[in-house]
């Protein structure tokens, strides 16, 4: 057999094949799921309705009253997840700590298991990603920017506003 190589795609398929620890998978309460399944609805409902029929009173009611549905909707879905109204006991860091527990072994095995390969083949690969990720860093302001410095994603969106209904009147 074939010793295996270290490559970003074994290390990355070792990586996927830790085992989760169930407090990541959180699947949403049926309050939540009914909550936000009638907000979408009435808030699609709301759009389709106000752009299909022609303007009248009765259009903008039912569009306004679908708006307030919706809403509430989300509002009763998010509720749960508030602090304020959360009234179990806080448990964040018992939680966390029973996350760092499961986790634990499995980081130990996946550095043990890099510890097999040549010491130089690490470095070579840290220090390949590590400039992959400055120059990542270092290109990301000039596509999404910020407050600082205005990149070209929020410069071309400014204008396109800005310019949209503009119309030349030629005489």
């Amino acid at each position: 057999m074939e010793p295996q190589q270290l490559t970003f795609g074994t290390l990355e398929q070792r990586i996927e094949a830790i085992p989760e620890h169930p407090s990541y998978r959180m699947a949403p309460n049926q309050r939540a799921r009914w909550g936000n399944g009638i907000g979408m609805l009435a808030g699609l409902s709301g759009l389709i309705l106000s752009k299909m029929l022609p303007p009248s009173p009765t259009v903008l009611i039912a569009a306004i009253v679908l708006l307030l549905v919706e809403i509430a909707a989300f509002m009763v879905a998010w509720a749960g997840e508030l602090p304020v109204f959360n009234l179990r006991p806080p448990r964040e860091r018992q939680e966390y700590a029973e996350t760092l527990d499961h986790d634990l072994p499995h980081h130990l095995q996946l550095v043990e298991w890099m510890r097999g390969f040549p010491r130089e083949r690490l470095q070579t690969m840290s220090a390949f990603a590590a400039h992959r990720l400055d120059r990542f860093r270092s290109k990301l302001p000039l596509l999404t920017g910020s407050i600082e410095k205005l990149g070209f994603l929020p410069l071309a969106t400014a204008l396109f506003l800005q310019f949209k209904d503009l119309r030349c009147r030629c005489i």
